[in-house]
């Protein structure tokens, strides 16, 4: 036997000594219902409040609270996503008059996309090659 090997060997019984000394592995878990939980989660039945206990006239402030729109909360658009639709039109739009309202039925950009896409010389052939170098 080598001198590293004696050494390994040394290491190796301290360090399963400390961990049988300081660490305990469980191999069942039953979670004990009568301790104190540290964190609540949402999502666990046996830590969820019993809403008999709760301030009647608070709990319905909160359903209210959390009913209510964007535009029945606040005076003006808090986020980017609010100013779009949060102002009436300032001018109004009459759809039947064609010179102020003329959609387009389909972009110039997209016709392009189609006439090229349609053009069989523009197609490039699928790549039938291998994907990756070995």
């Amino acid at each position: 036997m080598s001198r590293h090997q004696k050494v390994g060997e040394k290491f190796l019984k301290e360090r399963y000594e400390k961990d049988s000394l300081f660490f305990t592995v469980y191999d069942h878990y039953t979670p004990n219902f009568h301790r104190a939980i540290v964190t609540g989660k949402f999502y666990n039945k046996y830590d969820c409040l019993d809403l008999s206990q709760a301030d009647m006239d608070l709990v319905d402030q909160i359903k209210k609270t959390k009913d209510k729109l964007p535009k029945q909360k606040y005076d003006w658009p808090v986020t980017e996503s609010h100013n779009y639709g949060w102002f009436d039109p300032l001018v109004l739009l009459d759809r039947k008059d064609r010179r102020f309202y003329a959609p387009l039925n389909i972009s110039p950009s997209t016709q392009q996309e189609i006439r090229i896409r349609a053009d069989k010389s523009m197609q490039k052939p699928k790549f039938t090659g291998i994907p990756f170098k070995l």
